[in-house]
């Protein structure tokens, strides 16, 4: 999936008199120019969708209008040259809390031998940032750091990461999650408040039920179910399962793709072990529609919204499909640990020719069916781990980084990932059990270490970093 650009506003410091010194065109002209530098480096990276300079009283207060309206991620406050700090506190206000960048601007990335006085000027940037760096710490505002010149990659770095935190950011405050049908009541830790979850986080819960998805699946059409078992047939060998169960199987698992489709959701949790469910149906669905993955729908298990939260961040922040997962065995000598989970989880993820339907082993003797199941190990690459906790008084996250091997399957039943993490394998486990954590872990290609932590520092979540 390629991420959308975040889009953001310039906020340039200057103080007038660099732009009305008369005597010193030069100076003029090279501020000038470092402007249009500024915003040309900015835009390859970021969507600039708006740009103030602020080098006076009229244009503060063209700039505090514009920036109270500007639908924006992030907010770059650039300190172009020495300005007086009397500017931040009216555009602070105008900004009202939002993200936050500000940039220690320099025009050049190697000092040169011998500094004219004109270019003395025009490199007086960080006068004017450290000067200010007091009066936003003493306005209490909250806010990422950076610094060098337009063409500096760290620089820019930087900055996408802050604004690829912030736009998630905001995007979440506007995502739906359905709950389907409810909370798994077997485990305590992955209980969230879903009121409070809405209220800090941003994400609105929808209660699906059973009753719904049954109706969804038995109103497919009938070319539709077709072609998704003709996409089933040519994509996956199939070991021991009945024609009857893999129609079964398909049926509820496309319903389970509509339903999650016509409620305009963007995670559908399901808790994928409930009776009335099984019920129903006979089986778990455990199958995955591309319709899924074309409408952008992400599915998470076991009706943790916790986890349901994760993915959703970690997907906006990587672009990757996610693997749902838990962990249940490791090497300590390789430093590999093994862990997935039953459920409709993404073949995006599967390594190619490593996938194939199974019977559901955990409901097989249980269900009306031997059920229909996807089955798969991971395909090898870069991995981030990630995970969101509800406790009694907020947040928790914990973050690790690894590799997924190129493997054979290693266990039977459940699609999985074997993962060599960065940090020692008894790092990890004690560092987890010092904060405390669930079972369930998001894996997504991709190294977002900065990234996630970028966003938990803005959204205020501790996150616990295992290196």
């Amino acid at each position: 999936m390629s991420l959308p650009k975040p889009q953001v506003a310039l906020i340039l410091l200057r103080a007038e008199w660099f732009d009305a010194v008369v005597a010193l065109p030069e100076l003029v002209e090279a501020v000038k120019q470092d402007a249009e530098q500024i915003q040309h480096s900015v835009s390859e990276r970021l969507e600039v969708s708006h740009t103030w300079v602020v080098n006076s009283l009229s244009s503060l207060e063209a700039a505090e209008a514009g920036i109270r309206l500007a639908q924006v991620d992030l907010f770059i406050l650039v300190f172009q040259v020495w300005s007086e700090d009397f500017y931040l506190r009216p555009l602070l206000e105008a900004v009202a809390g939002r993200p936050l960048a500000a940039w220690c601007f320099l025009p050049w990335r190697r000092l040169p031998q011998k500094v004219p006085f004109v270019q003395v000027l025009r490199g007086s940037g960080p006068v004017g940032a450290l000067e200010s760096l007091g009066t936003l710490r003493n306005l209490g505002v909250s806010f990422s750091y950076t610094f060098g010149a337009a063409d500096d990659p760290r620089a820019l770095g930087d900055l996408e990461i802050a604004a690829r935190a912030a736009q998630v950011r905001r995007k979440l405050r506007s995502a739906r999650i359905g709950l389907l049908p409810a909370r798994n009541e077997q485990m305590q830790s992955t209980f969230v408040d879903e009121f409070r979850l809405h209220h800090e986080l941003g994400p609105t819960v929808e209660y699906l039920s059973v009753g719904e998805l049954v109706s969804a699946a038995e109103n497919l059409p009938q070319a539709e179910l077709e072609a998704f078992l003709h996409h089933l047939r040519q994509s996956y060998p199939i070991n021991g399962v009945s024609p009857a169960a893999i129609e079964q199987g398909a049926r509820a698992s496309l319903g389970l793709a509509h339903l999650a489709l016509d409620r305009r959701l963007d995670v559908l949790s399901f808790n994928d072990i409930a009776v009335e469910t099984h019920d129903a149906f006979g089986l778990r669905p455990a199958l995955y529609p591309p319709l899924l993955d074309e409408a952008g729908i992400l599915v998470g298990l076991e009706g943790d919204l916790g986890a349901a939260t994760a993915m959703f961040i970690l997907n906006r922040l990587s672009g990757s499909a996610c693997l749902f997962a838990e962990f249940w065995f490791w090497d300590e000598v390789e430093n590999i640990i093994v862990g997935g989970h039953a459920g409709p989880e993404n073949p995006a993820v599967a390594a190619p020719g490593q996938a194939w339907i199974s019977q559901d082993y955990e409901f097989a003797q249980t269900d009306r069916s031997e059920g229909a199941h996807l089955q798969f190990v991971a395909r090898p690459g870069r991995v981030t781990l990630f995970q969101l906790r509800g406790t009694p008084h907020g947040w928790q996250a914990i973050l690790a980084t690894g590799e997924a091997m190129d493997s054979p399957p290693r266990l039977e039943g459940y699609p999985h990932a074997v993962i060599r993490l960065d940090a020692a394998l008894e790092r990890f486990m004690r560092q987890v059990s010092n904060v405390g954590s669930t079972q369930h872990w998001i894996v997504a290609y991709g190294d977002v270490l900065a990234e996630v932590q970028a966003f938990c520092k803005l959204v205020g979540i501790p996150v616990e970093v295992i290196e």
